[in-house]
Protein backbone atom coordinates (compact mmCIF):
# COMPACT_ATOMS: atom_id res chain seq x y z
CA UNK A 1 0.00 0.00 0.00
CA UNK A 2 2.63 2.46 1.04
CA UNK A 3 4.97 1.43 -1.83
CA UNK A 4 4.07 4.70 -3.80
CA UNK A 5 4.37 6.82 -1.24
CA UNK A 6 8.07 5.30 -0.93
CA UNK A 7 8.63 5.85 -4.42
CA UNK A 8 7.84 9.77 -4.24
CA UNK A 9 9.44 10.41 -0.84
CA UNK A 10 12.66 10.18 1.11
CA UNK A 11 12.16 7.79 4.09
CA UNK A 12 14.41 7.97 6.98
CA UNK A 13 13.48 5.55 8.67
CA UNK A 14 10.01 3.08 9.44
CA UNK A 15 8.54 0.41 11.55
CA UNK A 16 5.39 -1.11 12.74
CA UNK A 17 3.89 0.35 15.67
CA UNK A 18 1.33 -2.62 15.78
CA UNK A 19 0.97 -4.99 12.84
CA UNK A 20 -1.55 -2.76 11.28
CA UNK A 21 0.06 0.74 11.78
CA UNK A 22 3.40 2.23 10.16
CA UNK A 23 5.79 4.68 11.25
CA UNK A 24 7.84 6.61 9.07
CA UNK A 25 10.44 8.92 9.93
CA UNK A 26 10.90 11.80 7.39
CA UNK A 27 12.76 14.98 6.81
CA UNK A 28 10.37 17.99 8.28
CA UNK A 29 10.58 20.58 5.41
CA UNK A 30 8.42 17.44 3.54
CA UNK A 31 5.79 16.96 6.02
CA UNK A 32 3.62 19.39 4.60
CA UNK A 33 3.40 18.10 0.87
CA UNK A 34 3.93 14.09 2.30
CA UNK A 35 0.49 15.00 3.94
CA UNK A 36 -1.01 16.40 0.99
CA UNK A 37 0.36 13.54 -0.99
CA UNK A 38 -1.04 11.25 1.19
CA UNK A 39 -4.41 12.87 1.36
CA UNK A 40 -4.56 13.43 -2.90
CA UNK A 41 -3.46 9.89 -3.53
CA UNK A 42 -6.46 7.52 -4.13
CA UNK A 43 -4.81 4.73 -3.77
CA UNK A 44 -4.03 5.68 -0.10
CA UNK A 45 -6.34 8.41 0.48
CA UNK A 46 -5.78 9.40 4.17
CA UNK A 47 -8.02 11.77 4.74
CA UNK A 48 -8.29 12.21 8.75
CA UNK A 49 -5.82 13.54 10.91
CA UNK A 50 -6.69 11.89 14.33
CA UNK A 51 -3.99 14.18 16.00
CA UNK A 52 -0.48 15.83 16.31
CA UNK A 53 1.66 14.70 19.21
CA UNK A 54 4.90 16.38 20.08
CA UNK A 55 7.07 14.21 22.39
CA UNK A 56 10.71 15.47 24.81
CA UNK A 57 13.43 13.59 23.78
CA UNK A 58 15.86 16.05 25.66
CA UNK A 59 18.36 16.53 22.84
CA UNK A 60 15.42 17.33 20.38
CA UNK A 61 11.44 17.47 19.75
CA UNK A 62 9.36 14.60 18.23
CA UNK A 63 6.21 15.47 16.46
CA UNK A 64 3.58 13.06 15.08
CA UNK A 65 0.81 13.09 12.72
CA UNK A 66 -1.47 10.10 12.84
CA UNK A 67 -3.65 9.54 9.83
CA UNK A 68 -6.83 7.49 9.01
CA UNK A 69 -8.26 6.55 5.85
CA UNK A 70 -11.90 5.33 6.47
CA UNK A 71 -12.04 4.02 2.89
CA UNK A 72 -9.42 1.63 3.16
CA UNK A 73 -9.72 1.37 7.24
CA UNK A 74 -5.58 1.66 7.80
CA UNK A 75 -3.50 4.24 9.82
CA UNK A 76 -0.10 5.31 9.78
CA UNK A 77 2.02 7.45 11.94
CA UNK A 78 4.42 10.45 10.19
CA UNK A 79 7.14 11.69 12.13
CA UNK A 80 9.74 13.69 11.91
CA UNK A 81 12.64 15.52 14.57
CA UNK A 82 13.18 18.72 15.57
CA UNK A 83 16.27 19.96 16.79
CA UNK A 84 16.60 21.83 19.80
CA UNK A 85 18.47 25.30 17.69
CA UNK A 86 15.04 24.86 15.74
CA UNK A 87 12.22 24.34 16.76
CA UNK A 88 10.45 25.54 13.67
CA UNK A 89 8.16 22.99 10.97
CA UNK A 90 5.91 24.35 8.11
CA UNK A 91 1.95 24.49 9.83
CA UNK A 92 -0.85 21.63 8.11
CA UNK A 93 -3.50 23.55 8.83
CA UNK A 94 -4.54 24.16 5.47
CA UNK A 95 -4.17 20.36 4.60
CA UNK A 96 -6.33 19.37 7.88
CA UNK A 97 -8.27 21.98 9.46
CA UNK A 98 -8.42 19.82 12.42
CA UNK A 99 -4.80 20.35 13.21
CA UNK A 100 -5.39 24.25 14.26
CA UNK A 101 -6.01 23.35 18.07
CA UNK A 102 -3.36 20.64 18.33
CA UNK A 103 -0.64 23.08 16.39
CA UNK A 104 -1.50 25.91 19.11
CA UNK A 105 -1.22 23.17 21.92
CA UNK A 106 2.03 22.54 20.87
CA UNK A 107 3.14 25.87 20.19
CA UNK A 108 1.52 26.85 23.79
CA UNK A 109 3.26 23.79 25.21
CA UNK A 110 6.43 22.81 24.12
CA UNK A 111 7.53 26.03 21.98
CA UNK A 112 7.26 24.42 18.44
CA UNK A 113 6.55 26.96 15.81
CA UNK A 114 4.35 26.46 13.29
CA UNK A 115 4.87 28.98 10.08
CA UNK A 116 2.51 29.64 7.90
CA UNK A 117 0.00 28.94 10.67
CA UNK A 118 -3.31 31.19 10.91
CA UNK A 119 -3.86 32.31 14.74
CA UNK A 120 -0.37 31.01 16.50
CA UNK A 121 -1.02 32.18 19.68
CA UNK A 122 -1.43 30.31 23.51
CA UNK A 123 -4.42 28.20 23.76
CA UNK A 124 -4.22 26.64 27.15
CA UNK A 125 -2.00 29.03 29.34
CA UNK A 126 -2.08 32.85 29.67
CA UNK A 127 -0.19 35.00 27.61
CA UNK A 128 1.94 36.34 29.96
CA UNK A 129 3.17 32.77 30.99
CA UNK A 130 7.32 32.16 30.58
CA UNK A 131 8.26 28.77 29.22
CA UNK A 132 6.60 26.18 27.73
CA UNK A 133 6.04 23.80 30.73
CA UNK A 134 6.03 20.19 29.04
CA UNK A 135 9.80 20.53 27.83
CA UNK A 136 12.25 18.56 29.78
CA UNK A 137 14.19 21.46 30.52
CA UNK A 138 11.93 23.42 31.84
CA UNK A 139 12.20 24.88 35.31
CA UNK A 140 9.61 25.81 37.60
CA UNK A 141 9.93 29.33 39.63
CA UNK A 142 7.22 31.01 41.80
CA UNK A 143 7.55 33.56 39.03
CA UNK A 144 5.71 31.22 36.68
CA UNK A 145 3.40 30.37 38.50
CA UNK A 146 2.08 33.73 39.98
CA UNK A 147 -1.03 34.88 37.30
CA UNK A 148 -1.15 38.22 35.96
CA UNK A 149 -4.28 39.75 35.41
CA UNK A 150 -3.82 42.52 32.87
Amino acid sequence: MFDIFKQNFEIISENNVLPDIKQFYVNKNDIKQILIFLKSTASLYFERLDCIICKDLEDKIEISYLLHSDKYNTKCILSCFLEYSDLTIESVEAVFKGANFDEREIYDLFGVEFTNHPNLQRILLQKSFKGHPLRKNYIMTDERLMYNYE
